[in-house]
């Protein structure tokens, strides 16, 4: 098991798929640090990359309102990717963070090869329109 096999089956949420489904999801990730107050996504672009926090946090600000705060275990960035559109927030980094990052087309490959990161991605996509339409 790799070092980011570990990382993934620690995490709240996702770390509870199987370690095949991990290592994939790791292997096809590229992980990346990224200092603190910094904009990885910005609201109105047009989506390119999915995230999952491995550590740190970032806030989810819409319109200017903080409308969220994401930790470790969270999927960022996937709507954009999910219901093809523009991003619907800006991203900030609180602290210094770590992510796994996907690219559109790797996303779609980990969705469609491992049915098990689609149903969750599906819930988490789910979630936040729910809490979007709140």
């Amino acid at each position: 098991m790799s070092d980011t096999d570990h990382d993934l089956a620690a995490l709240p949420d996702i770390g509870a798929l199987p370690a095949p489904t991990l290592h994939r999801v790791g292997e096809l990730g590229r992980s990346l640090r990224i200092p603190a107050d910094w904009t990885p996504i910005h609201q109105s672009e047009p989506a390119d990359k999915a995230y999952l926090v491995l550590s740190g946090h970032l806030d989810v600000v819409r319109d200017g309102e903080r409308v969220a705060r994401l930790g470790p275990g969270s999927l960022a960035g996937e709507m954009g990717l999910v219901d093809h559109r523009l991003r619907n927030a800006r991203l900030t980094t609180t602290d210094p963070v770590r992510v796994l990052a996907w690219t559109k087309e790797d996303f779609a490959r980990l969705r469609r090869d491992l049915p098990d990161f689609d149903e969750h991605v599906r819930h988490v996509a789910q979630d936040r329109h729910r809490d979007n339409a709140s």
